[in-house]
């Protein structure tokens, strides 16, 4: 078979190990108390996404097509994503949490020509967003159809005897736009490639011995693709696979303790609840080998935490990367706090770890103009603050219909393109890569710029009272006062002995003395995809109005 597709693995397993378990789904009749799960086998799943690949075709998606998916996470939802890969056509994966204004925004730049999408996406579209959609020609509702015409997924659903002929893309064609979650700014479309794809998948393979028949509980819808290409079991928990934070810690231990998977995959915010209730209920997970997050650096106190939980002796993993190109780096508990800790509790940012198989990482001076080419030269010594740049089979070569966003974030490099990751950061003498914040979040004082926000605040973060903190710059560039703003712990209280608790672990460190206010606030804004990362540019309007 020449050639490359998304799908050509799920036929593989299909084939190989047609009776093993792809999907657990929660069922309609689940509760906390009796939770039960629908399963799909690969042999289903494969007859299944053939079914929609033929319907799909038959409405008038062809391959290359950006295909706009907005499906809620289902059996269903897979078959027919895998139905849209099996095409050669593109979906368009965005996450519905950035908000109505960015999402039309965005839909109206990648100009789908298909829109597989929920009844309410069809009403916004022919109501009050009718230009978003212009270039929409096939519309399949997942629902129920109304008034605007085209087909439902539904009567898409054409099964037959003989197997969906896969079609055949180059490796550089692309498999799918993803948008990043636009928590530093515009969401734009990160164009995974064929060939990123399967690097992708291969670097997982290699970095966690991941092997056919394993079992993963997965709180990303997206990444049960991933699953399923390297021949896992995806179970899906009981939960809203869109908003992290609202996941019941109890939803997260009932899917563990009765599906007893090998692999756990969340968002930090999920680990972070899970651990806490964990801990109140002598709840633990001994199944589990391997723990991992993504989205945000998480404190040594949870390291700690879920070690208690893990009875298994496994650790949580914290794999490093974005949209545009991961896995780059990972790292585990028992490095962290065994050697690493020490150092962000000083200001020197969060250790990311070695770098994954097939990436490639330099660190370069610290400036927003775009760079026309790359040159060794660039590259900064050990131990030094810079830019971090990403290169890679692993790593996207553009944004989608953004020349203005590749100019600054892509560097030509001969036969292929470097991405600028806008984090702030340095590679040790050992070769491991510390993330230190984001590129767009330094504060320019009149006594410096303080390049890395992450990395003061894992200074204050030590206090056991705090749950975490943010740096924020207040004021015109280049006299901005620092100001730290400050969550609590559950049942903890700000007051002012915590005040001086904070200014005393900065002794000796950078910020020692610099920080103007101190600041307590109620529960900080996050993103959208995680529910982790922490929206500065909201916090920066919070503590300007403070003055108020």
């Amino acid at each position: 078979m020449t050639g490359h597709n998304v799908a050509d693995a799920l036929r593989e397993h299909a084939s190989t190990r047609p009776d093993a378990v792809a999907l657990r789904f929660p069922s309609a009749s689940y509760t906390t108390d009796a939770p039960s799960w629908d399963a799909w086998t690969y042999a289903q799943l494969d007859r299944e996404s053939d079914a929609y690949a033929r319907g799909f075709a038959a409405a008038g998606v062809k391959r290359g097509d950006r295909t706009l998916f907005l499906v809620k996470p289902s059996l269903d939802f897979y078959a027919a994503l895998f139905g849209v890969f099996k095409l050669g056509a593109v979906p368009v994966l965005l996450d519905p949490g950035m908000g109505m204004k960015a999402l039309l925004a965005c839909i109206e730049r990648t100009k789908p020509r298909a829109v597989i999408a929920l009844s309410l996406v069809h009403a916004v579209r022919v109501t009050v967003a009718r230009r978003a959609f212009a270039s929409a020609e096939v519309l399949i509702t997942a629902g129920s159809r109304w008034f605007w015409g085209g087909t439902t997924l539904a009567a898409c659903r054409q099964p037959a005897d003989e197997p969906f002929e896969i079609a055949r893309c180059a490796a550089n064609d692309d498999a799918a736009i993803i948008f990043t979650s636009g928590s530093t700014g515009l969401a734009k479309g990160v164009a995974s490639r064929q060939a990123m794809f399967a690097a992708q998948v291969e670097a997982l393979r290699q970095m966690f011995d991941f092997r056919p028949g394993q079992q993963d509980l997965q709180c990303f819808a997206a990444f049960a693709i991933f699953d399923v290409c390297l021949g896992m079991t995806s179970i899906i928990p009981k939960m809203d696979l869109s908003r992290p934070a609202t996941a019941r810690p109890e939803d997260i231990a009932a899917c563990l303790n009765t599906q007893q998977p090998d692999v756990a995959f969340a968002s930090p915010i999920v680990w972070l609840n899970t651990s806490r209730w964990c801990l109140q209920t002598g709840t633990t997970f001994p199944s589990v080998k391997t723990l991992m997050t993504v989205g945000a650096a998480i404190p040594a106190w949870l390291h700690r935490d879920m070690q208690k939980v893990l009875t298994g002796g496994s650790q949580v993993w914290t794999p490093y990367g974005a949209t545009e190109g991961m896995p780059i780096a990972w790292i585990g508990t028992e490095e962290i706090l065994g050697e690493t800790w020490a150092r962000t509790a000083k200001g020197h940012g969060t250790c990311v770890g070695r770098l994954a198989p097939g990436a490639w990482v330099r660190v370069i001076g610290i400036h927003d103009d775009p760079i026309a080419s790359w040159s060794e030269d660039l590259a900064l010594p050990a131990n030094t603050l810079g830019e971090i740049v990403i290169g890679g089979d692993q790593v996207s070569p553009e944004y989608k219909d953004a020349p203005d966003a590749n100019r600054v974030a892509k560097i030509p490099d001969g036969g292929r393109v470097l991405h600028r990751m806008g984090d702030i950061g340095t590679l040790d003498e050992q070769g491991r890569l510390w993330f230190c914040g984001r590129k767009a979040h330094r504060v320019q004082t009149e006594d410096g710029t303080v390049f890395g926000a992450d990395a003061v605040e894992g200074i204050f973060n030590e206090h056991p009272d705090v749950f975490r903190t943010a740096l924020i710059g207040h004021g015109p560039r280049g006299k901005q006062e620092l100001v730290l703003c400050v969550e609590m712990n559950p049942g903890r209280t700000w007051d002012a002995g915590v005040e001086q608790a904070l200014r005393a672990l900065a002794e000796g460190t950078a910020v020692e003395g610099r920080i103007g206010r101190f600041l307590p606030h109620p529960g900080f804004p996050t993103d959208a995809r995680h529910n982790s990362k922490i929206r500065r540019e909201d916090l920066a309007g919070w503590v300007e109005a403070q003055r108020g």
